[in-house]
């Protein structure tokens, strides 16, 4: 039976101090020092709404509008929850009607959905919705959306 030569042993150790520290780090110390994720990332204002909204059902058999081209949804009390603007964002995102989806995915990660902010950045790294490529932003968010729970993958398209 093969043993662990010291050098081993000392890298095992090193890879389970540096785990921890990073466990610390990000369920700890960051928001305590700053270097999380702030609600900061936007760059660009959000354009005013421009044109009438469809109505579509919400969840729960609630009535809701979804935006068509450039307005808001809203429901019977003025306000969807970050998960109703996710999938609003995500529906508006998929029929390419960017400049709405970034609307509700704004909406959905200022609401704290680690979801949005995949989807909201990669948005910001192609330069979708009305805001110019940017990948220091698109950055930012993924970091946020990671820190909310949420991996993120390219779609490559």
């Amino acid at each position: 039976m093969a043993s662990l030569t010291p050098l081993s042993k000392g890298l095992i150790g090193l890879a389970v101090v540096g785990a921890m520290a990073s466990a610390v780090w990000h369920l700890v110390l960051k928001d305590r020092m700053g270097g999380g994720a702030s609600a900061n990332w936007q760059t660009a204002p959000t354009p005013a709404p421009t044109n009438a909204a469809q109505p579509d059902p919400a969840p729960g058999g609630q009535s809701a509008t979804v935006a068509t081209t450039g307005t808001t949804v809203t429901s019977p009390n003025g306000k969807l929850s970050a998960a109703e603007n996710f999938d609003a964002g995500r529906k508006l995102m998929a029929s390419g009607d960017f400049a709405a989806a970034r609307k509700h995915l704004e909406a959905a990660v200022n609401a704290g959905d680690g979801a949005a902010a995949c989807l909201l950045g990669e948005m910001t790294l192609k330069g979708q919705g009305g805001i110019p490529a940017n990948q220091e932003a698109a950055a930012k968010l993924f970091q946020l959306a990671q820190s909310r729970g949420s991996i993120c993958f390219a779609s490559g398209q």
